[in-house]
């Protein structure tokens, strides 16, 4: 029998609707699963919200006149974050609170869609952390948080995660973010990837409604697909997406998701739609995109040590190393911060330069002299963050193609290889590390 789950929000003039996606992050046990909503206004959840919040934030940062939670990013932004939404779940003998918080910038324009929201996940009876992040990037206008948001059973064996949606301006004919995010080892991480809402290129009054089939059981993720209708309801395209467990995010599944291909758009911006989008620039906005840049001594420090370079030429963009392979590939890169360590993350690559993996992940941290070194990079399915944590410093999980897991330590100077851990019996036998 043909199972589906739907999710609406209310959204500009009409509603978006929203099915989503699932995780490897599964909790264990078995058993039915139960979702509570409960209410903040209520001294119980107000008391394990406010709990939770002064844990992650600081009590002292707790601002009783306006009962929120000041957050201040490094890029100088001043937020405080109020609880939007707390969950209990329970799937077997376990039980957890999921609490979602968001607030808006203090002083910040119509035009700022950098907004900010927290997600954390805790036992429900001591409220020890599971997994949360205080600092995820939220876009909607005037930098503020969602006006709602909903937690989602979005696996058979109970992963959770939650969705929002945000808009550039209000009204119907406003460009709206669809955004997701679940659980990931000790973090919560973001995993909309590619999936998208109306832009402003889009027609006015479209619907858009996302739906998962539940009747794939058998899926540790499962496919999302969306559908697009006309204010009548007439259905206009249809599109596919699949879960990348390499970028840990949902992608367009085919081409047809890709160019949008069947989406109405407003006269004139079809033949302009199809194009595809223009190399970037140089290397910078390559790794980052139009944000955050490393200086000119940096990226050089970084393309040496990958010994890389950027081409964009004859309709090719991409990366090219020293490895044989001959069609250039992407790079991505973001900063991180665990504890005291800023880290440069840089991930990419495909076959032909990483092998079964389809990737490789390096990882940067500044030395004494204040210079960016390369300290993990290898082929690798995914790269998480464990809960252990050694001089200040979490361990690193890396996932390879196979079955055999490796264990990073910082030992105060660098990472180290601490263990392999099997993912199944055997997996590790002949591991070369």
């Amino acid at each position: 029998m043909e199972r589906k789950t739907r999710l609406c929000l209310a959204a500009g003039v009409g509603a978006l609707a929203v099915v989503v996606l699932a995780a490897v992050w599964l909790l264990r046990g078995g058993g039915e699963v139960s979702i509570e909503r409960l209410a903040l206004d209520d001294d119980s959840g107000r008391r394990q919200a406010a709990g939770i919040m002064n844990r992650v934030y600081g009590s002292e940062q707790h601002d009783p006149q306006r009962n929120c939670w000041h957050y201040l990013r490094e890029d100088g932004g001043d937020y405080c974050l109020s609880p939007l939404a707390l969950d209990r779940v329970a799937v077997g003998r376990q039980r957890r609170l999921y609490l979602f918080a968001g607030g808006g910038k203090d002083g910040a324009r119509d035009e700022d869609l950098s907004g900010l929201v927290g997600a954390f996940v805790a036992d429900a009876d001591t409220l020890a952390p599971i997994a949360g992040s205080r600092e995820l990037d939220f876009s909607n206008r005037r930098a503020a948080g969602p006006d709602q948001v909903q937690l989602l059973q979005l696996s058979r064996d109970g992963y959770m995660g939650w969705f929002a949606v945000g808009s550039a301006a209000p009204g119907g004919g406003a460009e709206e973010f669809p955004q997701f995010y679940a659980p990931r080892g000790d973090e919560v991480v973001a995993i909309g990837g590619e999936v998208f809402g109306r832009d402003a290129d889009a027609i006015d009054g479209l619907k858009f409604a996302y739906q998962l089939d539940s009747a794939q059981g058998g899926a540790r993720v499962y496919p999302l697909s969306l559908t697009v209708r006309d204010g009548k309801g007439k259905q206009l395209a249809s599109f596919d997406f699949r879960f990348d467990r390499r970028r840990w995010e949902y992608v367009c599944a085919d081409v047809d998701c890709r160019v949008r291909a069947g989406l109405p758009m407003r006269p004139g911006r079809e033949e302009t739609a199809q194009q595809p989008a223009a190399p970037a620039a140089d290397a910078n906005e390559a790794l980052f995109g139009r944000g955050r840049k490393l200086s000119d001594a940096d990226l050089r420090d970084v393309l040496v040590q990958l010994g890389m370079r950027y081409v964009a030429q004859d309709g090719a963009a991409g990366f090219i190393g020293q490895n044989g392979c001959d069609a250039p590939y992407p790079l991505d890169a973001h900063f991180e911060r665990d504890g005291g360590q800023e880290q440069l993350w840089v991930r990419g690559g495909d076959g032909c330069t990483s092998g079964a993996a389809g990737a490789s992940v390096w990882i940067f941290v500044r030395d004494g002299g204040g210079r960016l070194r390369v300290n993990l990079g290898m082929p690798a399915a995914d790269v998480r963050r464990t809960r252990d944590v050694s001089a200040g410093v979490h361990d690193l999980r890396v996932g390879s193609a196979g079955f055999c897991d490796r264990l990073w330590r910082w030992n105060g100077k660098a990472f180290v290889h601490l263990l392999n851990i099997p993912t199944q019996t055997g997996g590790c036998d002949g591991a070369d590390l």
